[in-house]
């Protein structure tokens, strides 16, 4: 019997040809490519073929409403004309412009989707559109040209009052080598943006014009107009109500620059270092912020209600600051508000002070431990002898003032001071105010501590789905730095999150859905370094950083 059902299949197989195959794998409306023709498909049936990649993508898409699929790469020798209700997945295909107008174009309503598209532009902008709302662009790589992709209210005065486009949602895109900026809006009600990179971009990695009501999850600028008066992230006429996670600019003209007229602007946390310009300015802005972080090249601050809370130190920890908890004792390692060199460090419960948290800076493979507060350095003092206290001093670079980060029992890791070969230790001290020792090499639960993040990275809420991912104190990665596994605590009525581990160039190494509470990840491959972890759930983000 089964071989008469081979024997009948094989016969059906013959009788619909090679036809019939085609058509059982093909989409809908797609593009393709058979030896040096592109042939598109529309409505489950081949129109034509051509030569010209350009075409048979025009053709496609004729006049939108509709989902096309470009299952192969080619050169643009033509520009692409975006048509509203087009979703267009191009998989992942690189596509190669020669020609020297826009890559993508539209000028009227949308909505509009584009996903994975890898575009290697040769001039001018890679994705332009004008006066269409409800744009979505996912997984979108741009090289070379000017813009990489710009939204704008109108094509040439979006300035104007009265002009404004709604709901653009640019998600995991990469610019590099672009003459002009990555990523530009003007005139946009509505905006979100997660996990863009940019590098060696002409002038910003960001640029917002005349943008309101705006969530930025991560982005990460490096070398954006380094010379230049450009920013990673710059804010210019008239933003209001954006709200940003997390920026790394490195070696860009400015880091994070919001200009005169902006308002209810905030970045939460940021790492901005070697910019050859001011790394922060909020020029004559009113209630604009940023919130945490580190800049180690300037800051310049005007305008009513605006401040930036960051250190002028950039360790490797990026600004992140640390609660040290013992495990013996309960209490945390505290300046106490000292600041004269030698002071003991003491222990505290539980608090929200500043002199409560330290920033971990690397140095020649050892951390140093800077108190928020006080500014002065963690500091074994020389001191050699069991229950000596644990100082603090002014920024050395002395090998008492280094310390290793040593994993132990789970989450706890006990911390060694370079200079003395002393371990920190709680001493079994439980009181307020009680000086922090040092101990030889020993097990106890005295000599254990817990490294807990404080720093709470932005939230992200989807306007359709209310489920937010909650502040750090409900979403925990420890421990932090790490050795080999980390675990992720996400709130339990979170049903899934995708995680995604990125290098400190941007690179994603690796991707996985998380479906409980508690969930331990495998780190042991990765070599020791700088990764942000992301955390995704429906258009909820949030961006942590860690230590391996």
């Amino acid at each position: 019997m089964r071989r008469i059902k081979l024997f009948i299949f094989s016969v059906l197989l013959l009788s619909f040809g090679t036809m019939g195959l085609n058509d059982a794998f093909a989409y809908t409306n797609e593009v393709r490519q058979s030896g040096s023709n592109y042939i598109w498909r529309i409505n489950n049936a081949d129109q034509g073929s051509t030569t010209n990649f350009a075409t048979a993508i025009n053709n496609c898409i004729g006049t939108g409403n509709r989902e096309v699929h470009i299952i192969c790469g080619g050169t643009l020798s033509a520009q692409i004309n975006l048509q509203p209700g087009l979703t267009l997945y191009c998989h992942n295909n690189t596509f190669n412009k020669s020609h020297s107008g826009y890559g993508f174009f539209r000028d009227g309503s949308g909505p509009i989707k584009i996903y994975d598209l890898i575009f290697n532009n040769n001039s001018n902008m890679g994705i332009r559109i004008s006066r269409a709302s409800d744009i979505y662009i996912q997984n979108v790589k741009i090289y070379g040209g000017s813009i990489g992709i710009r939204v704008d209210s109108h094509p040439s005065r979006p300035y104007e009052d009265g002009r404004w486009v709604y709901n653009l949602h640019v998600q995991d895109c990469r610019f590099e080598n672009t003459g002009s900026h990555g990523l530009e809006t003007y005139g946009v009600d509505g905006f979100k943006a997660y996990g863009i990179t940019a590098r060696n971009c002409g002038e910003c990695g960001v640029l917002l014009n005349k943008t309101v009501n705006g969530t930025i999850g991560t982005v990460n600028a490096y070398r954006c107009c380094y010379g230049g008066g450009y920013a990673g992230l710059r804010y210019a006429n008239s933003c209001s109500n954006v709200t940003a996670d997390m920026l790394y600019a490195d070696e860009c003209g400015r880091g994070y620059f919001v200009l005169t007229g902006s308002n209810n602007c905030h970045l939460k946390n940021c790492q901005i270092t070697d910019c050859s310009n001011i790394g922060i300015w909020l020029e004559n802005v009113v209630n604009c912020s940023v919130k945490a972080g580190c800049c180690n090249c300037g800051v310049s601050v005007s305008g009513s209600g605006s401040y930036a809370n960051v250190s002028s130190s950039c360790g490797s920890s990026g600004g992140s600051y640390y609660q040290i908890k013992n495990r013996g004792t309960g209490l945390f390692i505290d300046g106490m508000g000292r600041t004269v060199n030698g002071d003991a460090c003491g222990q505290w419960a539980n608090t929200t002070h500043s002199n409560s948290k330290w920033e971990m800076i690397s140095r020649d493979g050892y951390y140093q431990f800077r108190n928020v507060g006080t500014g002065l350095f963690l500091d074994g003092m020389g001191r050699t002898t069991n229950g000596d206290d644990a100082g603090q001093w002014a920024n050395t670079t002395h090998v008492n003032s280094q310390w290793s980060v040593q994993k132990f029992d789970g989450d706890y890791v006990r911390i060694q001071n370079r200079g003395t070969g002393l371990f920190l230790d709680g001493m079994g001290r439980t009181t307020n105010g009680s000086a922090c020792g040092q101990w030889a090499n020993t097990t106890h639960y005295n000599a254990q501590w817990l490294l807990v993040s404080t720093v709470k990275s932005a939230l992200i809420e989807d306007n359709n789905d209310k489920t937010e991912i909650k502040q750090s104190e409900e979403l925990l990665l420890y421990p932090n730095p790490v050795i080999d596994v980390l675990n992720i605590d996400i709130p339990g009525e979170i049903k899934n999150a995708e995680v995604k581990i990125f290098d400190i160039s941007g690179k994603m190494i690796l991707n996985t859905l998380i479906t409980v509470e508690k969930t331990e990840v495998d780190l042991s491959g990765l070599k020791t370094g700088i990764y942000m972890v992301q955390i995704n759930n429906n258009n909820s983000s949030v961006t942590k950083k860690i230590i391996k």
